[in-house]
């Protein structure tokens, strides 16, 4: 069921034009990636759909009204000189219907420190802290700019394992990360970002899914031409030759078939890494 539908958003800054005819929808219940490099709009994107800026042109639709919002900044700054418990209760007074406060400390993995001020605790402990008092008001829509940056893998992890809980709660999340390959895991959709304009607009499976590697070495260089010929190319970084294909099992039977005598061969699906190195490679280049 779609959340949210943007047509056609864009966005000037002065005579600069920040997002070009900008449309996507958000579907509950679905994690979808915002992804782009610096300076591809993603922060003046995630500034409209939380009100903080209005669009030049364009409209946010919200389907059967608008949705309440949680966000998580990069910054992950608080309120300092307050105690954990005093910051918690007031974030709970600006809801009509917030989560309880044990809930709230406890996502936060701060019960033992309810009665520590804010200053005195740690950039991951600041991080876990907002990221929970974003879940306090039960948001809808949850946007999260840059989440786990600054994050060790075990705050990561724990970060996406809640993610997963809220998505299997019914909220939706829209996120942007560098974190590709472990935010690969939670993400159901991918939207690429460049210059201002959405690119990509693809499932994460679907992407992953449609092409593969196929990677080997060889006994002789007697077929190094006759590869070549076929669109094989030698990996200088890793000293194999290699075939990026959307039917590896074919042209696995066509290496059998022509008894090309490879060795040591292993096929290789495209990370989200990949493709995101490959959208910003062809941005440079544009």
């Amino acid at each position: 069921m779609v959340m949210l539908s943007v047509e056609h958003l864009a966005k000037d800054f002065g005579r600069k034009r920040v997002l070009h005819d900008v449309t996507f929808s958000l579907e509950k219940g679905e994690s979808v990636l915002l992804l782009g490099a610096n300076g591809a709009g993603k922060t003046t994107l995630l500034d409209i759909l939380m009100g903080n800026i209005k669009a030049t042109n364009g409209h946010i639709d919200w389907y059967e009204g608008k949705k309440k919002i949680g966000l998580v900044l990069q910054d992950a700054s608080v309120i300092d000189r307050v105690t954990v418990k005093e910051l918690i209760q007031w974030t709970r007074s600006l809801y009509t219907s917030p989560l309880s406060y044990q809930e709230v400390i406890q996502n936060a993995g701060l019960v033992e420190m309810e009665k520590t001020k804010t200053d005195n605790l740690s950039i991951g402990q600041k991080r876990k802290l907002h990221f929970s008092l974003a879940l306090v008001g039960q948001p809808d829509l949850l946007i999260m700019d840059e989440p786990t940056a600054g994050m060790d893998v075990h705050a990561r992890k724990n970060v996406y394992r809640q993610i997963e809980k809220l998505k299997k709660a019914g909220m939706t999340i829209l996120m942007t990360t560098h974190v590709l390959q472990e935010a690969s895991l939670i993400g159901d959709r991918v939207l690429f970002l460049e210059n201002g304009v959405i690119k990509t607009d693809e499932t994460v499976s679907g992407l992953e899914s449609t092409t593969t590697w196929i990677r080997f070495r060889l006994e002789n260089e007697n077929a190094a031409s006759f590869l070549q010929q076929q669109g094989f190319t030698w990996n200088s970084d890793v000293k194999l030759w290699e075939k990026e294909t959307r039917s590896s099992d074919e042209w696995i039977r066509w290496l059998v078939e022509n008894n090309v005598p490879f060795q040591d061969l292993s096929t290789e699906k495209k990370s989200m890494e990949n493709f995101y190195e490959e959208w910003t490679s062809e941005e440079a280049m544009g």
